[in-house]
């Protein structure tokens, strides 16, 4: 099988076993972490949400790291059956090293996720505020 074959296969695989469920949860809870930790920036207008790196600095731990190269070998789009101890163990290692690209990708997905999360929530406590000043102050 050709390189190029190989990587798109296997990215295949990660893309159609992502936990988007699990990565969107990330970025709201991210957000929400953001959003309080700086409410009073937000009170005062002074608010400016993080700058993308940083925010992928936030969400890397948190966005799930799901290689498992014995799940790969039984689940995955290659039969890796007939290699060798040596070149089965290159195999998985390139394999390991795509994941870990898609794994990147995927952790900036998130951190631009939480961007947006965050830019709602402080538009929304923001319109709150307004619709308090006028309830109560107008």
């Amino acid at each position: 099988m050709k390189s190029k074959e190989f990587e798109v296969r296997v990215m295949q695989y990660f893309t159609e076993n992502i936990n988007l469920q699990k990565n969107w949860e990330v970025a709201k809870e991210c957000a929400r972490e953001i959003i309080d930790l700086k409410f009073n920036d937000i009170l005062t207008g002074n608010f400016e949400i993080p700058p993308t790196e940083e925010l992928k600095d936030k969400v890397s731990g948190k966005v799930p790291y799901e290689f498992d190269s014995s799940d790969f070998m039984d689940k995955g789009p290659i039969d890796l059956s007939g290699l060798d101890g040596d070149m089965l163990n290159e195999a998985l290692k390139k394999i390991e090293a795509i994941y870990n690209k898609f794994h990147q990708a995927q952790t900036m997905i998130v951190a631009k996720a939480t961007k947006k999360v965050c830019s709602n929530l402080s538009d929304n406590v923001k319109q709150e505020i307004s619709e308090i000043k006028k309830k109560y102050l107008s």
